[in-house]
């Protein structure tokens, strides 16, 4: 059953989420079993909210991908995680993502820079 997986992390800033991200390398490598990211941050943290095709995909990803990364660049504390069954997706211009383009941080970071 797909998973709605709610994460907070107190105290996360833009800079430690682009490292995580560009580690991670999800534009060459995605995570088996995710279908949606998306992060905001706030005065608070980092705010996540993404969809995955199993709670087993993700909890797969938290453990041999994620964790190991925010380790291994010191990020402090352990985010706020909630999974709770998908209820429905829905895209009211699904085109959009194709028009805005698809992509994660590190890539638009690096188109940013030419």
């Amino acid at each position: 059953m797909a998973v709605a997986m709610f994460m907070r992390w107190s105290g996360v800033t833009s800079d430690q989420y682009d490292a995580v991200m560009t580690r991670l390398e999800l534009d060459s490598n995605p995570a088996a079993g995710g279908v949606l990211h998306v992060a905001a941050l706030t005065e608070e943290g980092l705010e996540v909210c993404d969809v995955w095709q199993t709670e087993q995909a993700f909890r797969g990803f938290l453990e041999n991908r994620f964790l190991p990364v925010t380790s291994e660049l010191d990020i402090q504390g352990r985010p706020e995680i909630k999974l709770v069954p998908l209820r429905n997706l829905y895209a009211a211009d699904s085109g959009m993502i194709d028009r805005i383009g698809l992509m994660s941080v590190p890539a638009a970071v690096a188109s940013w820079a030419v």
